[in-house]
């Protein structure tokens, strides 16, 4: 029913209507995906009386059994209980990676922070 209704309710036959819209599709348009360099989030335990912002740039280094997020020279944070993708991506950067602070917890306890 929907194309007969179409081609009788329209001024053009319905050929008509679609000359040249194959290759309007192949045209990049707004919505176009392209592919980036992957990040990695990840969520992080607040030291108490921690004040960080978004945007703040981050340490996060290998420890023990968790990883320690400081920020310039002072400990904010740790990272329990890391996934293997965060293992390795420290291991690559010889026992650190930079992250940076992207959401804030509600109560302060806790900061999500992305890394490539």
């Amino acid at each position: 029913m929907g194309l007969d209704y179409i081609r009788s309710n329209t001024g053009k036959p319905w050929k008509k209507r679609w000359n040249g819209g194959l290759d309007r599709l192949k045209r990049p348009t707004l919505f176009d995906l392209s592919i980036t360099e992957t990040s990695h989030s990840v969520t992080v335990e607040l030291a108490p009386g921690t004040r960080l912002n978004l945007g703040d740039t981050c340490i996060v280094e290998r420890g023990s059994d968790d990883f320690a997020v400081t920020k310039g020279l002072h400990p904010v944070g740790r990272i329990r209980n890391p996934s293997s993708e965060i293992s390795a991506a420290v291991i690559a950067g010889k026992g650190f990676i930079e992250a940076r602070v992207t959401h804030l917890g509600l109560f302060g306890d806790t900061a999500e922070v992305n890394f490539e």
